[in-house]
């Protein structure tokens, strides 16, 4: 990787800090208290090493590095088949050498960070063809779909590279299996709808054709029903993976593959030309520039109760689209004015998600003040435009009407990002520079001066005229002429309802005095209403055009006048922003099991005292931990370190005969080893002598929690002692021995010494010495650009991190003897120390550097960082139905990701993730903590390196899901849905699941740790709720902005693989690699359509007018893509438009400050009422069917299916005990869904159908759930009243 002598010192710094730390979590390890004595997070510093580690080909890194620098990756991953078939790496069958080609391209080419290479292929092997040539099958299984179209379509091209060069013969089909294949692959589309179906000629041009047989392994449920029992067919179940290939491989990428066999000229691919010439490669609706400008409403079909509408699809009033792109936008976050943020009710603050109508995707919301803020109507009638966030605070109580939401900053590379066409930006300050503009107009006057040279009218003056028909602006003109008078305090005309609704749509700024409209500034409104400041017609108007608003004013005044309302931006609050720690359910401070006895709190003081007899002593409890024996004595014992003062080693024994046999599986018995057994341990003895050891004092502690129990391979019990010093600083322990915190993530290119709470002199011993304009950093508001490794985190996770410093600093000097590194005592002093970054259900972290702290609750990184850390979780065969606006389609999610990536540019980063945003917008049906489902949009699409092992649940309706480990799972307790993840569900737990359009609850019946088939799993963003239906079942998304951060050297001393469940899936969201340097060229694509120049030229401005492809304008931006190879892929990044303060705004949003729903939900409606490009009565009627009404159903449906559940020890039955207390240990039981929950939002439902103007339809669906509700429960009881109900 090229870079400056600056970035270079800067990595040095980096990789020495890195090198302290690991020296001293060595020396900690090495006292043997952990399950290793060595650190347990490996260090990988380039795609190369990642794709050695993957696949454990030893000596291919370096192979891939040569090739790197000759070729292409696409020419690499073919020519690197070569080596395979000189048997470099040490293959010995062509079987082996076929399959760790395919493999190794596969990796090379998903920048090895998912799981399609490892689980995606199944198998390779040879058949026969009927002549008596040998063929090549590749079994394709479900985490395929991680890899993307191009990936997949290229694996099978270096199948065919490496079988030509091997002189194996091509696959000859008989015509029963091209029969087979065409219908097999339609069957697959019913089910898991695929991002392109080819025509059955299309696939049967592939099918005889392709010279290599792609195969499968069963995906799904369902067999074909003709041509079965084929010879050469070993299944007649459908398989997803072939689906996959042939469908979204070959077919959609057929232009790609011939660019590689043109490359490569190889052949027997000429059919491909025919195929693309037949129309093979689909093309999403944005393709059409006619599409591009209709409204789409995708964004509003799942209105959640208490997330406000702020704009309809391209209505008057709505964000108008501004082209740029601030040092904190860009990499899926827009700008807003902060006063936009304040008077649209605080709901959008610094951070928060909001879905919106284009580019395609959801946006996290920042403040940007260089842009205009909103023009609003006060309750005195004054219209004024609004860009100072103090003002807005000021007037947010007397605003009547928000006229207009102000601009919405969205850059260039979000367009190129998104395959989305340009769009018509409002008029604007940069683009009138462009067309000869010198200096901003000081006053009306100045301006016309400078339109009447020829220049544009300023965008300052220009009014909103494409926005008010010719008709109105004719009859304003008349009413002006005949009724007005020019005096001192500007023009006034009769406050009449027609010219006051004109003057409001042309946003004119305006107040009353009496019955009189006035206008303090009026001479470029005359002009443009073609008046004399006498008030009288000019002879223009004889022959002026009435066809078009902004033609007629420009023959009216004589000026050039643009568009300054542009395209409209629809929009609609996602997400709330999120800054807190992470925690398991319920939270541990140790990773000690104590079994029942610690009751539902897991509590060691709970522990302690329980007796299982009265006349016993108590704190006796029997567990199940790992059998482990010291090397040195022989003693067998479940501690890391044995009493004679030697670490310990895990002792494996077959679970059938006994025998103790160092390997996975027992050769005897052919069954796999276990490290297991059952002791007793006095844990009150254990706990005293912990406290002893710290030397704290029994009521330091109130409360230490530990595990129920282990669930890792090796079960290995982490010292209490580490517990006690987490529970003292009043921190969680995660499933890895790790403490985190979880942020949402934004990005930040540059920053200002004064935002982020930090000295200058701190920061030039940073190296932050010079800033972008090469001045020496003197003064706290200079812009300085953010080394791609620093990071910004809150200020409360700065607090946070200071008690992290104090645990790591009493864990070295109390537990391991050594010195205190951090001496941390204010977040101040954490500034300059290295943290570790992770995705959820990623495997690897990225090392970071802390500069500053944030006032916002975000996490603020270059977009570099967060692309090195994107993540997934589901197997790849697991089916979601989604929604394209027409239809609803079921597919495979690895079909569904890999049809909707832009695999033109595969984006795949450090943390094995490879991801992008839908080719064109999905909905799928999701499910809030109440029960209640609405339809939310598709906001990204990803594939991760999957874990080794996944966890499968089967519940007791025949549903089965396979998620990672960490997979976020949804379970009902007491009339809620909590989250919890896959590793903590748990047999007996009931489940949402889908039937008939309604949401009941299902009970999990078995729960197992599946290898992972598939070397990747996929995910999708899902806007707000973050759920979706897989396999039938509500379930966690993966969140694609949110990642967590821990300190360093926590990570290096207690992180341990041995703590990781044994499920599939364990080793998500585990620090399993480290990656010490970001480079560009191998993280997610995403990052590289950042724009980094400082303005747009005029050509691009041209095209956004003619809906250009931005591809087509691609060589007039600056963007991270053209950089890659030079130092300055990494610096000397600029941005279009400046921002005074990256945390301005609202910091928290009304959403989460309001408690209940009722209030949410008023307030959004409140909000609604006053916006003019909100449709008040549709937003109500949304809400009831996509939220309310879904709640009402599921939770009725759940009420007629509850458990029961023990209130002290937590336990669940499928129906009440006939004893009428737990089994267990007695306690009470309660149902989990109560009345209530099922009510919650009834009286609700009813006022919204009597107020707002709801379909009778709506009505009468919520007048039978009354009635269905009151069947069930009966009607309320009557109240008495008293005397006082009527004072």
């Amino acid at each position: 990787m090229e870079v400056s002598p600056a970035t270079a010192r800067y990595f040095e710094e980096l990789i020495e800090g890195l090198a302290t730390a690991m020296e001293l979590a060595a020396a900690a390890r090495a006292r043997g208290l952990d399950p290793t004595t060595e650190i347990e997070i490996p260090i990988a510093s380039d795609l190369a090493d990642r794709v050695e580690a993957l696949l454990g080909y030893t000596g291919i890194a370096a192979r891939i590095r040569e090739l790197e620098q000759e070729m292409s990756r696409e020419e690499a991953a073919l020519r690197i088949g070569d080596d395979f078939v000189a048997r470099k790496f040490g293959e010995t069958t062509p079987e082996e050498i076929l399959d760790h080609a395919i493999r190794a391209a596969m990796a090379l080419l998903t920048e090895g960070v998912v799981a399609a290479p490892t689980e995606g292929i199944a198998k390779v092997s040879l058949g026969k063809n009927d002549d008596g040539t040998d063929y090549l099958k590749i079994y394709y299984a479900g985490p395929i779909r991680s890899a993307g179209g191009t990936a997949q379509a290229l694996s099978v091209l270096v199948g065919d590279y490496v079988r030509q060069a091997l002189g194996i013969g091509r696959y000859i089909p008989r015509s029963e299996e091209v029969e087979r294949y065409i219908e097999e692959i339609r069957q697959y589309n019913n089910i898991m709808s695929l991002q392109y179906l080819p025509s059955e000629k299309e696939l049967r041009m592939i099918i005889e054709n392709c010279p290599v047989c792609i195969d499968g392994e069963p995906t799904e449920r369902e067999e074909v029903s003709g041509y079965r029992n084929l010879e050469r067919v070993e299944t007649n179940t459908v398989r997803g993976g072939m689906a996959l290939v042939v469908a979204e491989g070959l077919a959609l990428k057929a232009p790609k593959i011939l660019k590689n066999v043109r490359k490569m000229k190889m052949e027997g691919w000429d059919w491909i030309e025919e195929l693309i010439s037949g129309g093979a490669s689909a093309k999403s609706d944005d393709d059409d520039p006619g599409a591009a400008i209709k409204p789409k409403d995708k964004y509003i079909r799942d209105l959640i109760g208490g997330r406000p509408v702020f704009s309809y699809p391209m209505r008057k009033g709505g964000f108008r689209l501004r082209l740029g792109r601030s040092r904190n936008t860009g990499f899926a976050a827009a700008g807003l004015n902060p006063a936009t943020m304040h008077i649209l009710g605080d709901f959008l603050a610094v951070g928060t998600q909001m879905k919106i109508e284009r580019p395609g995707k959801a946006a996290g919301i920042v403040p940007v003040d260089s842009i205009q803020g909103p023009t609003v109507k006060l309750r005195s009638g004054e219209v004024l435009r609004v860009d100072d966030a103090a003002e807005a605070r000021r007037i947010a109580g007397q605003v009547a009407e928000i006229l207009d939401t102000g601009e919405v900053l969205i850059s260039f590379g979000e367009f190129m990002e998104n395959n989305h066409p340009l769009m018509p930006p409002c008029y604007c300050e940069e683009w009138w520079r462009l067309e000869g503009g010198t200096r901003r107009p000081e006053n009306e006057l100045e301006a016309i001066e400078f339109a009447l040279e020829g220049v544009p009218l300023h965008p300052e003056y220009t009014y909103l005229w494409d926005d008010v028909a010719p008709a109105d602006i004719a009859l304003l003109a008349d009413r002006v002429s005949a009724e007005g008078r020019v005096g001192d305090g500007g023009l006034s005309v009769p406050d009449t309802p027609e010219v006051k609704a004109i003057l409001e749509e042309l946003l004119v700024p305006h107040h009353l005095s009496g019955d009189r409209i006035v206008v303090p500034e009026y001479l470029v409104l005359l002009a443009c209403l073609g008046l004399t400041l006498q008030l009288e017609k000019r002879p223009a108007w004889q022959d002026a055009p009435l066809e078009n608003s902004l033609d007629l004013v420009m023959h009216l005044s004589g000026f050039v006048i643009r568009s300054r309302a542009g395209t409209r931006v629809g929009g609609r609050m996602g997400r709330p922003g999120k800054s807190k720690p992470r925690e398991m359910r319920p939270p541990p401070h140790s990773l000690f099991p104590i079994g029942d006895e610690g009751g539902s709190r897991r509590s060691f003081q709970a522990a302690c005292a329980s007796k299982p007899r009265s006349n016993t002593d108590g704190g006796i409890i029997e567990v199940e931990v790992g059998e482990r024996r010291c090397p040195a004595c022989g003693t067998f014992t479940y501690k890391n370190l044995c009493e004679c003062g030697t670490h310990t080693v895990p002792v494996l024994r077959c679970p059938k005969c006994g025998q103790e046999i160092g390997k996975d599986q027992c050769p005897r018995c052919n069954v796999p080893t276990v490290c297991l057994q059952k002791v007793t341990i006095n844990v009150k003895s254990e706990y005293a002598a912990a406290l002893e050891n710290v030397g704290v004092r029994d009521s330091a502690v109130t409360l230490l929690k530990g595990v129920k129990g282990l669930i890792s391979r090796e079960r290995p019990v982490e010292p209490i002692e580490k517990g006690i010093l987490r529970a003292l600083q009043n921190l969680y322990v995660f499933k890895d021995g790790t403490v985190r915190y979880d942020m949402i993530d934004l990005p930040l290119t540059h920053f200002r010494p004064d935002e982020i709470s930090v000295p200058i002199e701190r920061l030039r011993e940073l190296g932050y010495t010079h800033d972008i304009y090469g001045r020496e950093l003197t003064e706290p508001d200079q812009v300085l650009e953010l080394r791609h490794q620093d990071i910004l985190v809150s200020e409360d996770c700065g607090e946070w991190l200071v008690r992290v410093a104090k645990f790591v600093d009493d864990l070295l000097v109390k537990v391991y003897g050594l010195e205190p590194f951090y001496r941390a005592e204010k977040p101040l002093d954490l500034v300059g120390h290295l943290l570790m970054g992770l995705a959820p259900h990623t495997s690897a972290g990225v090392l970071a550097r802390l500069i500053g702290f944030s006032k916002a609750p975000v996490g603020y990184g270059h977009p570099f960082f967060h692309a090195a850390k994107r993540r997934n979780c589901f197997a790849g065969d697991t089916e979601i139905t989604v929604s394209d606006g027409r239809r609803w389609i079921s597919m495979p999610i690895r079909r569904f990701v890999v049809e909707n990536f832009d695999v033109s540019k595969p984006g795949l980063d450090h943390m094995g993730t490879f991801y992008s945003d839908p080719m064109q917008p999905f909905y799928v049906r999701s499910i809030d903590t109440q029960g209640v489902t609405s339809l939310k949009k598709v906001t990204s699409v990803s594939v991760h390196r999957a874990p080794a092992h996944l966890i499968q649940f089967a519940t007791r309706r025949g549903k089965v899901l396979t998620v990672t480990p960490d997979h976020a799972m949804l379970v009902w307790d007491t009339g809620y849905l909590r989250k919890i993840r896959a590793l903590e569900v748990k047999i007996g737990d009931r489940v949402p699941a889908e039937e008939g359009g309604l949401v009941i609850s299902d009970e999990v019946v078995a729960r197992e740790t599946v290898q992972a088939l598939d070397d990747r799993v996929y995910c999708l963003t899902v806007a707000e709720n973050h759920t979706l239906v897989a396999n039938g079942i509500f379930c966690g998304q993966c969140d694609g902005d949110e990642d967590c951060v821990m300190l360093l050297l926590d990570g290096l001393i207690n992180f341990s693989r041995a703590y990781l469940p044994e499920t599939r899936g364990g080793t998500m969201d585990a620090p399993l690699v480290l990656t010490t340097r970001i480079d560009p060229a191998e993280v997610d694509k995403e990052c590289l359509n950042v724009d980094v120049c400082d303005h747009y030229p005029l050509e691009v401005y041209e095209g956004c007018l003619a809906y250009a492809h931005p591809k087509d304008l691609d060589k007039y931006v600056d963007r991270v893509e053209r950089r890659l190879g030079t130092p300055a892929q990494v610096e000397g990044f600029f941005f279009t438009h400046p921002t005074s303060d990256i945390s301005a705004g609202p910091l928290e949003s009304t959403y989460t400050k309001l408690g209940t729903m009722l209030e949410k939900l008023e307030a959004e409606l409140d909000l609604a009422e006053k916006i003019r490009a909100v449709d008040t009565d549709d937003v109500a009627e949304r809400v009831l069917n996509t939220h309310f009404i879904r709640d009402l159903q599921g939770n009725l449906n759940a009420f007629s299916k509850q458990k029961v559940r023990c209130t002290k020890c937590n336990a669940k039955y499928r129906r009440m005990p006939i004893a009428g207390k737990c089994t267990r240990c007695g306690g009470n039981v309660i149902p989990t869904v109560h009345e209530g929950s099922v009510k919650k939002y009834l009286e609700m439902s009813r006022d919204i159908c009597k107020t707002y103007a709801v379909s009778e339809y709506t009505k009468q669906r919520v007048e039978v759930l009354c009635m269905q509700i009151e069947s069930t429960f009966g009607e309320p009881p009557e109240r008495q009243l008293g005397l006082a109900d009527f004072m």
